[in-house]
């Protein structure tokens, strides 16, 4: 019989992911750089969270799935009216999930999309669903 070690909480890290505090004395940060000792370089610099965490956080994504994520939410935001982002994520979300691959950003828009229906009280005009869900 073979043990196979639990992986440790260090490998479900990602580059770019959130961190809080990591002492009494610190500052929330990024991960910047995982290492092959395990251990990680936090970054604090508030540019450097920004970069990664610009509309919410984000962490869990890869930084490529970060990046699709804040590209969608820049553009987004960049509309006026709450309505018209509210419609315009849907779009997003309907297109994105017919890549498995683009799962977890879709689910972190579709949070995002929440989000805006409860600042806003409005509900996307048209959405796709599967035919099972329709009571």
């Amino acid at each position: 019989m073979v043990y196979i070690p639990p992986p440790s909480k260090s490998a479900f890290i990602q580059l770019g992911d959130y961190v809080p505090k990591v002492g009494i004395y610190t500052n929330p940060g990024i991960v910047a750089e995982k290492r092959d000792d395990g251990t990680i370089v936090i970054d604090t610099n508030k540019d450097s969270i920004k970069q990664y965490h610009r509309h919410s956080i984000t962490t869990g994504l890869t930084p490529n799935e970060k990046e699709i994520f804040n590209d969608i939410m820049d553009d987004v935001m960049s509309m006026s009216e709450n309505s018209e982002r509210i419609i315009e994520l849907q779009k997003r979300i309907d297109s994105l999930k017919n890549t498995p691959k683009n799962k977890k950003v879709s689910d972190f828009l579709r949070n995002e999309q929440a989000q805006l229906i409860r600042w806003s009280k409005d509900l996307p005009r048209v959405y796709n669903t599967m035919p099972e869900k329709l009571r």
